[in-house]
């Protein structure tokens, strides 16, 4: 089956959105998930009873290259949705599938603003792993820095700025960055940002630190993927034109006996009737949603 078939073609001319019934066993993260973010997931959907807005996977191999057995998925965005779906028993995930090779689908990685509750992050990073802060003249230089491999990540608090680590393939050191975050996920609060204005950051959210992470490639995701490696959560983002949102899927339907084959031919038809009564919309631009 070519998963890239499009049914039709929306008057926009962008081409529909591909939409499969995938079973959770072909999934694949990229990232660990976040067991706070999973709990509150696991209470919504047994609440609400449905998925409102689909993962985002891809293919880890080509149809060609992937043999006879079922296809594997890396999960580029929604690892804590398929993680909650699988606590839950679901045998089946609706999914959005992309090329991951196409340009408008790009990977950056987040900071994390980190306002402490323990022992300053230096600290923490020096005494429980060992590694070496080296100070340098501010972000620019550690971002720099980390771009050419020269650090697993770098800091910015009161004291100036510094790279922690001497450097290193960051797919190679996916448990070392699992183990910084670990110094502070579960007991600090985390703020995922873009920016690094430390005195902006601090007055919105009191004293902190701020962490910087190196960049990250689709070749590095695909990478790690295939060697069994995961990066921590809430590093990396993936920014998708034409993501999906609000397909509202019923998790009764997801968890009920039928096959994969039954249940894509009734996403077909719900997808389809929605096309056609213009239930669906496309935001070229921008958008914020109050209601997540």
């Amino acid at each position: 089956m070519d998963l890239f078939v499009r049914h039709r073609v929306p008057s926009t001319a962008r081409g529909t959105p591909v939409l499969r019934v995938l079973e959770t066993s072909q999934f694949l993260l990229h990232e660990h998930p976040d067991v706070a973010r999973v709990e509150r997931l696991v209470g919504a959907f047994r609440r609400d009873g449905v998925l409102r807005n689909p993962p985002i996977v891809t293919p880890l191999l080509p149809p060609a290259k992937a043999g006879g057995g079922a296809a594997q998925f890396v999960v580029l965005d929604g690892a804590n949705r398929i993680t909650a779906l699988r606590d839950l028993g679901a045998p089946h995930v609706a999914a959005q599938v992309v090329r991951y090779e196409q340009p408008d689908i790009v990977v950056s990685t987040w900071r994390h603003y980190v306002v402490e509750a323990e022992h300053p992050m230096r600290e923490r990073v020096a005494r429980r792993l060992g590694l070496e802060v080296v100070p340098v003249s501010g972000p620019a230089e550690a971002e720099d820095r980390l771009a050419r491999r020269g650090g697993v990540a770098g800091i910015v608090d009161g004291q100036g700025a510094a790279v922690v680590g001497l450097g290193g393939d960051p797919i190679a050191y996916a448990g070392l960055l699992a183990d910084l975050v670990g110094l502070y996920a579960g007991t600090d609060a985390i703020h995922r940002i873009d920016r690094e204005d430390l005195k902006a950051l601090r007055a919105e959210h009191g004293q902190g630190t701020l962490v910087i992470f190196p960049p990250i490639d689709k070749a590095d995701i695909l990478h790690l993927v295939a060697g069994g490696g995961r990066l921590p959560a809430g590093i990396t983002r993936h920014l998708v034109s034409g993501r999906v949102l609000r397909l509202n899927v019923p998790l009764e339907w997801l968890q009920s006996p039928e096959t994969v084959a039954a249940k894509q031919r009734r996403l077909d038809a719900v997808a389809e009737a929605r096309w056609q009564a213009h239930g669906v919309r496309y935001y070229a631009e921008a958008t914020y949603l109050f209601d997540e």
